[in-house]
């Protein structure tokens, strides 16, 4: 029988972007975590946490911020708009 896994804690540092579709909808957003160890999580999520795109780890803020910015580019570059704050 497996043993139940901590819950992982992390904490919001920043909103990095959010960005929706044209045609309108659900927002997606970019933020970055202090998560547990060494380094910072970026995640994008469509809508609310539990939509979770994808997400990486990376050594520091500075890392995490040119990936959320590579990812926001990305988005850009597919038609999404800017949605701000």
């Amino acid at each position: 029988m497996a043993l139940p896994q901590p819950e992982r804690r992390m904490d919001l540092i920043e909103i990095a972007w959010r960005v929706r579709s044209p045609r309108g909808g659900t927002t997606t957003t970019c933020a970055l975590y202090r998560v547990p160890g060494r380094g910072v999580e970026v995640r994008s999520y469509h809508g609310d946490e539990d939509g979770l795109l994808g997400s990486h780890r990376v050594v520091d803020i500075r890392t995490a911020r040119q990936l959320a910015e590579e990812w926001h580019e990305g988005m850009i570059a597919k038609g999404f708009i800017d949605a701000g704050e």
